[in-house]
């Protein structure tokens, strides 16, 4: 990842098309939606909540009530088709690249929520073939008044591991009618996290870091059954709550007391993004956000000043196509010898080129 080595992007297509194979043999068949097709002009698919519907293929007016699926609907060339947006979570870190991917972003009807339900009114003026949005439930009270009031199919994302972003992708490229798409960029994803896990494979196990991964509750980490655990485990480190003797551990979330966090005793501690606490603030037993961390002074991460944060919302959400640039980060920083002459703007440069068609990083339309 210097000017000399790249590990993410430089392959030839036919290393791309073996990333490609693998990638999907380790997916297996369920990663792979039903997407026969209805009609000439639909398809079907089964969302992530198990419901079915008939999605219209090069759907003109697609609104985006869930950021990481519009991510991913940019990525497979769906800008042209974006007629709605729902409520951005800290804007500012992304306006920059939706505007450099879009062109008439900044012209894109927001479609809002109103009392805790999304405003159908805005909704209805976007003219929305399709609505895609964030939901665990088939039946929540969107997507209910969504289908009976204004007739629209819906489709709910729900993620809850990397491999459900295969399917994501495969299924925003099918709407948009260029699968072959999709499979390009699961496979520059599975080429690219190879690339990282490659180097950290070869990292002994008793050479691995001890990671806590904090989120914005401090006392709240990720158990071994979770996304933040793949992360940790891809840059070569190893989750702290893999050494607690309590089954609760491999809960996806786990709330600790201060007294089980003293005695995991962590090399390391990763942040997620946290507006309110910095690493410093840690590393400096800084009262703040309501927390005395004068009593993580004495674990090893801090002693060390090895505590690390995620700190950009955008370029490290991990459940987007960008989920190697968020490897990335954290195996250059718990495993510096390991990842010495890596650099990350380049790589994250040629990432972005090949996904999304713009720069890194002032995200400009690229060549």
């Amino acid at each position: 990842m210097s000017s000399s080595r790249s590990l993410v992007l430089g392959r030839s297509q036919a290393g791309v098309a073996l990333a490609l194979a693998l990638g999907l043999v380790a997916g297996g068949t369920g990663l792979v939606a039903a997407q026969d097709d209805a009609t000439d002009d639909t398809v079907s698919l089964t969302d992530f909540r198990g419901k079915t519907l008939d999605a219209p293929v090069g759907a003109e007016n697609v609104v985006f009530l869930v950021e990481n699926a519009m991510n991913t609907f940019y990525a497979v060339g769906g800008a042209d088709s974006i007629s709605g947006i729902g409520t951005l979570w800290q804007p500012d870190y992304k306006v920059d690249f939706f505007s450099g991917v879009d062109p008439d972003f900044a012209e894109t009807p927001l479609v809002s929520t109103d009392e805790g339900s999304v405003d159908l009114e805005a909704l209805a003026a976007t003219d929305p073939d399709l609505v895609v949005l964030w939901s665990a439930d088939i039946d929540d009270k969107d997507t209910t008044a969504i289908e009976s009031s204004l007739g629209i199919p819906v489709y709910g994302v729900f993620l809850t591991s990397f491999d459900d972003l295969t399917k994501l992708t495969q299924d925003m490229a099918a709407i948009v009618g260029d699968p072959a798409r999709g499979e390009e960029v699961v496979a520059q994803v599975a080429s690219a996290m190879a690339d990282i896990t490659t180097i950290s494979s070869a990292i002994p196990e008793d050479q691995r870091p001890t990671v806590y991964w904090m989120w914005g509750d401090p006392f709240r980490t990720a158990g071994t059954v979770s996304t933040a655990n793949d992360l940790i485990t891809a840059a070569g480190g190893i989750n702290v709550i893999e050494t607690w003797d309590d089954a609760a551990k491999t809960d996806e979330a786990v709330q600790l007391p201060m007294e089980t966090i003293a005695a995991l005793d962590p090399e390391v501690i990763y942040m997620w993004f946290n507006p309110d606490i910095d690493p410093q603030d840690v590393i400096d037993g800084n009262q703040v956000a309501g927390i005395d961390f004068s009593t993580w002074s004495g674990l090893s991460a801090v002693q060390n000043g090895r505590v690390f944060e995620l700190d950009d919302p955008f370029l490290y959400d991990f459940m987007t196509g960008r989920q190697p640039i968020a490897t990335l980060k954290i195996a250059k920083d718990i495993n510096p010898a390991a990842y010495a002459d890596v650099d990350l703007d380049v790589e994250y440069d040629e990432f972005f080129q090949a996904m999304w068609g713009v720069s890194y990083p002032d995200y400009q339309p690229a060549g």
